[in-house]
């Protein structure tokens, strides 16, 4: 249970932010304010980031399963080398939670699924799903496909997985084409989540979008309906053991920015998870990136995140005794995440091409009994996506 709610907490990192995105200028007096206002950041908060320290808080939240953290750093280096270096702490974390993963093409096929492996005990227990009681968060009509398979045929498991790639990749379809509203909702335990108020309540939870790009929060809510400039996107897939489980997570990656100069090279983006078939409801992060260029021709980069994960797990009695346990482990994996980041941030500035020695890789068994190789998943998903697009627009440019 630890590790799945861990896993969960993590589910943000950084607010990316490219060029110019923003209407009115952007200060860093207005930056302090809303981390002050929001994110309760105190007077030696602000201190502390200003001397480089990472900082990590936990966020208060009304609904009962869920965690949410906010944090922020300061580094004394360009926008590019932060976001050169963050990518490299984040690839480190990645190798070492995602088990296999993949990108959607819009529309997409099931072809984008050829290098997901999916469990033979994961298949059977999904023989006896019924609505209410299922071992995938499915729909109803999801659920009314399985029960059609003759379980004693011997190619039952054949035709349940087929069946289970195409449900994916048919809620992804319809979610690309029509957004929140047609996301599936689950119908696995006796109380349904519906999906499209999930999001709703997540993204009007997000701290500093309003302040900073209400123009970008009313293209998410209406995605794909509203049009605006400046927009990427990207779709991908994860596979992670958590516990003995292997959990499939969906995930939809907008990236808002604008190439033309400005002073403030900024830019955001928004992740949020559109299925995952155990222990997730729904998750969604804002991520980025602000640099403000100095008289001395030096950048003041910062590094800025907000989370929000929700998981059945968290709720109840033993929801909350999990909550202890695993909130310190989740503070500790963010941290060192934007420890990754400073070290490799100064190999950058060094312009030293010597591979950084890393520490050996912990075996599996390892992993599994410390509990620090899932944890920072959901964050890799969100940042995964970010890292692509900003990497296909710079190549597009070059």
């Amino acid at each position: 249970m630890k590790k799945f709610i861990a896993l969960a907490t993590l589910s943000t990192l950084l607010l990316f932010v490219s060029s110019n995105v923003f209407a009115q200028k952007l200060t860093f007096e207005k930056v302090k304010k809303v981390l002050t206002d929001g994110a309760k950041f105190t007077s030696e908060d602000l201190a502390s980031l200003e001397k480089g320290n990472i900082i990590v808080k936990e966020l208060v939240t009304e609904n009962e399963g869920e965690v949410a953290f906010s944090g922020a750093i300061k580094l004394d280096a360009p926008r590019d080398i932060v976001f050169a270096a963050f990518r490299r702490a984040v690839e480190k974390q990645r190798k070492e939670v995602s088990e296999e993963r993949g990108i959607f093409s819009n529309p997409p096929t099931v072809l984008n699924l050829k290098k997901l492996s999916i469990d033979k005990s994961g298949i059977r227990s999904l023989k006896n799903c019924k609505d209410g009681d299922c071992s995938w968060s499915l729909s109803s009509e999801m659920i009314g496909k399985l029960n059609v398979i003759d379980w004693t045929a011997a190619d039952a498991d054949a035709k349940a997985e087929k069946l289970i790639r195409e449900i994916m990749v048919e809620n992804v379809a319809n979610y690309l084409k029509n957004g929140d509203s047609v996301l599936m909702n689950y119908n696995d335990d006796p109380e349904p989540l519906i999906l499209a108020d999930e999001q709703k309540s997540l993204l009007d939870g997000l701290l500093w979008i309003d302040e900073f790009a209400p123009e970008f929060k009313a293209y998410v809510r209406e995605y794909p309906k509203k049009k605006l400039d400046g927009i990427e996107e990207l779709t991908t897939w994860e596979k992670v053991e958590v516990g003995f489980k292997s959990v499939i997570i969906n995930t939809h990656t907008i990236l808002y920015k604008k190439d033309d100069e400005a002073e403030v090279p900024q830019g955001l983006s928004i992740s949020k998870q559109i299925y995952a078939n155990h222990y997730f409801h729904s998750s969604m992060s804002l991520t980025g990136i602000i640099s403000f260029p100095q008289p001395d021709k030096t950048y003041k980069t910062y590094v800025f995140f907000v989370s929000h994960s929700r998981a059945g797990a968290l709720t109840g009695t033993m929801g909350k005794l999990a909550r202890v346990a695993v909130d310190g482990e989740a503070e500790n994996k963010l941290t060192e995440v934007l420890k990754d980041t400073k070290k490799y941030t100064a190999y950058g500035l060094s312009n030293n091409d010597a591979e950084i020695q890393e520490e050996p890789s912990k075996s599996v068994i390892s992993r599994i009994f410390t509990n620090t190789y899932c944890i920072g998943i959901i964050v890799l998903l969100i940042i995964v996506g970010l890292i692509i697009l900003f990497t296909r627009g710079k190549s597009k440019k070059s």
